[in-house]
């Protein structure tokens, strides 16, 4: 997405989100161009957030977390490119009695909704330029 406006303004945007939402965030980090973040989420939003049927087992989860990438780069005419990344995790245990795995936590693949959040947030909050 490209937003007029500076990439600090953007950022700054995007954490008084998270706290309006009041997310369960660690690992925060920024920079002039990047900021990264770890947001801990219950198995609803686990669900809502990231593909939990794609294993090759039954997994009962407990809990996850995303970690969120969101990176600025300014462009010609006081734009800004915008883009969300993020990696998520699932914490359970495998309800496979046959090959029960030893493993807790679980690479999930991404549906683009915790993403997708954060950029209609930014779009309600900056003008739309045809």
């Amino acid at each position: 997405m490209e937003v007029k406006g500076e990439a600090l303004e953007i950022q700054e945007t995007l954490q008084s989100v998270v706290r309006e939402n009041q997310w369960r965030v660690h690992e925060n980090r920024a920079s002039e161009d990047t900021w990264t973040f770890v947001r801990y989420v219950n198995v609803e939003e686990l669900e809502k957030y990231a593909d939990t049927k794609v294993l090759l087992e039954q997994v009962e989860f407990e809990d996850g977390k995303a970690a969120v990438t969101v990176r600025t780069v300014d462009i010609d005419g006081g734009f800004v490119r915008v883009q969300i990344s993020a990696k998520i995790q699932g914490e359970g245990k495998s309800t496979d009695a046959a090959v029960k795995q030893p493993g807790t936590v679980w690479p999930l693949v991404s549906k683009g909704t915790l993403e997708q959040e954060m950029i209609a947030a930014l779009e309600t909050r900056y003008k739309h330029i045809e």
